[in-house]
């Protein structure tokens, strides 16, 4: 008898020890996890106020820069290069800036107050840009229609476009925004708008919250994105003559809008109406800063909408990711 209670205490005994072994080890876990936690958290805060600091850097450049310059904006100038990577104590940023008149404005298809009147233009000069990256006619219309009908605020259909019941027949059904876009990846869910049409004008391609406007900076266009001229001129050039243009620029960029009109390759062009290019400007206050920031084990992507001129600077638009 005497040999049987002490081999159930023995067993209770090695029970207890193996609760408190399990309890230890999940205590432990848990604390290295918290731990981890509050490691990852430290350092995107870090990363985070990296990031600010470079807006206010890129700030103080910019507004430098347009003071000495007069407003005028050409790729010759400190912020069109790209920064870094440098280190810090604990890991390295690097920065890239985009003059955000370099590209389509996509808010611009549908202008408001006294622009309204240019929307059959702007609606055109899409539909070129689009059939310059190789988007038939056809499709590209319905791009175009199914972008307005997403961007303007009434949810009446246009001819090809897309409005609430296309959207919410899906599988995953949701509404039209009916109101601008804050960000370029918002593309993706508007009808039609495929990974690769993405892909083959996101580069070209831009929004500026709040801003409804088409302006093209001809001193900051990048050598591959002819197609954007012959969006602005609306076909009147082609892609090899937009492209003669763009490499007939002035290494510093021109001085002024009624230089690059009168004199170089774009002298005497118009559009396909006989408009003149009023889209076309030497000036920018809008740009986008890229930043590429590493800490300790965090890698963070963050960009920046920055409204910038000689006298203020604001950021209207932050976003993490690509």
């Amino acid at each position: 008898m005497m040999s049987r209670q002490r081999g159930a205490a023995l067993i209770t005994v090695m029970l207890v020890i193996a609760i408190v072994s399990v309890i230890a080890v999940n205590l432990g876990s848990s604390l290295q996890r918290q731990v981890s936690r509050s490691a990852n958290l430290q350092q995107a805060e870090q990363s985070y106020w990296m990031w600010l600091s470079a807006e206010d850097v890129l700030a103080e450049v910019l507004q430098l820069e347009l003071e000495q310059s007069d407003g005028i904006v050409h790729r010759q100038q400190n912020w069109a290069t790209k920064q870094g990577p440098f280190p810090v104590a604990g890991g390295q940023i690097a920065a890239d800036v985009r003059d955000l008149r370099s590209c389509f404005n996509l808010n611009s298809l549908v202008p408001g107050g006294e622009q309204e009147l240019q929307g059959e233009r702007r609606r055109q000069q899409f539909r070129q840009l689009l059939m310059a990256n190789e988007v038939d006619s056809y499709l590209a219309q319905q791009l175009t229609d199914a972008l307005i009908d997403w961007i303007d605020e009434d949810t009446r259909l246009s001819e090809n476009g897309a409005e609430d019941p296309d959207y919410e027949s899906l599988p995953h059904p949701y509404q039209a925004a009916n109101s601008p876009l804050l960000d370029i990846s918002e593309l993706r869910q508007v009808r039609g708008f495929s990974a690769d049409i993405v892909a083959k004008i996101k580069p070209q391609v831009c929004v500026i919250p709040g801003n409804s406007e088409l302006k093209l900076n001809i001193n900051t266009m990048d050598d591959e994105h002819a197609a954007l001229l012959v969006a602005l001129t609306n076909g009147a050039l082609d892609l090899a003559g937009a492209q003669q243009v763009l490499a007939g620029r002035p290494e510093g960029g021109y001085d002024d809008r009624e230089q690059a009109l009168t004199e170089g390759p774009l002298a005497g062009i118009k559009d396909q109406d006989g408009n003149p290019l009023d889209e076309l400007v030497v000036t920018s206050q809008y740009f986008q800063l890229l930043a590429y920031i590493q800490w300790g084990e965090v890698e963070t992507r963050a960009r920046s909408v920055m409204q910038v001129t000689p006298e203020s600077a604001r950021v209207i638009y932050r976003a993490m990711g690509e």
